[in-house]
């Protein structure tokens, strides 16, 4: 069966740990308990499940990258979009200074403490070449004014790795981060040798679980479902959006 291939490949590429598992909430088309049971068996294993059929919401506890759930809920026949993420979280969108590189993503991070340091990094980073090491580096400020040149010194750097498709799908415990003090920073995609600077974005405060329960973004009445397939700025954004 694919859901088991597509499984037994995720779990091979990411070992599971009680201390890296958060919990990530999806907004999900569910239109009665059939549709509920296969979502549930395609998410068989990847870790604890809770689905609401009534607010359209799975809740997921897992310590894998929230793209490879996500593709196993589509996976299903059902659209789902990501609402919530851990407790205290922060986001990056990674669209900036790329007009050359046109490399693009999203970094989130989430708190393991309340009031300690480390946080969970999850992402994804689209755009890159074909399996090459690159970073994934913290800057000091969030200033884009220039693009990725205005953002100041390093803060804290990672390596990561695209795949042969030109992806780095990002999952990993940072020690040394503490979500509180990320925000207004910036995240920055770099070369592995010589760091020139691919793409970035400011480091903003995002939603965590059951703090998202929105159906049509107020700023411009596009609902969640459409809203994945328009950009994320910009004059098509709006276009044909509800009235």
């Amino acid at each position: 069966m694919f859901f088991d291939f597509l499984k037994h490949l995720i779990f091979k590429q990411q070992k599971m740990t009680d201390r890296e598992s958060i919990k990530i909430e999806f907004a999900v088309q569910i239109s009665g308990t059939k549709c509920a049971d296969k979502v549930r068996a395609a998410l068989e294993g990847v870790g604890k499940v809770d689905i609401d059929v009534d607010k359209g919401s799975v809740l997921v506890e897992t310590a894998l990258p929230w793209i490879d759930v996500h593709r196993l809920i589509e996976n299903t026949g059902r659209r789902a979009v990501l609402s919530g993420f851990g407790g205290q979280s922060a986001v990056a969108m990674v669209d900036h200074g790329n007009e050359l590189s046109k490399v693009r993503g999203v970094v989130r991070f989430c708190a393991l403490s309340t009031n300690e340091k480390g946080a969970v990094v999850d992402g994804v980073i689209d755009g890159l070449q074909e399996a090459r090491p690159y970073k994934l580096n913290v800057h000091e400020c969030g200033d884009i004014s220039e693009g990725c040149a205005s953002v100041g010194e390093v803060y804290d750097s990672n390596d990561i790795q695209s795949d042969e498709t030109g992806r780095a799908t990002i999952r990993f415990v940072n020690d040394r981060l503490a979500v509180w003090d990320l925000i207004g920073r910036s995240v920055v995609i770099t070369e592995a040798e010589g760091d020139r600077r691919l793409s970035c974005g400011i480091i903003a405060r995002s939603a965590g679980i059951f703090e998202n329960y929105k159906k049509i973004c107020a700023c411009d009445g596009v609902t969640i479902w459409d809203e994945r397939e328009r950009p994320l700025a910009g004059s098509k954004r709006r276009e044909n959006a509800p009235a």
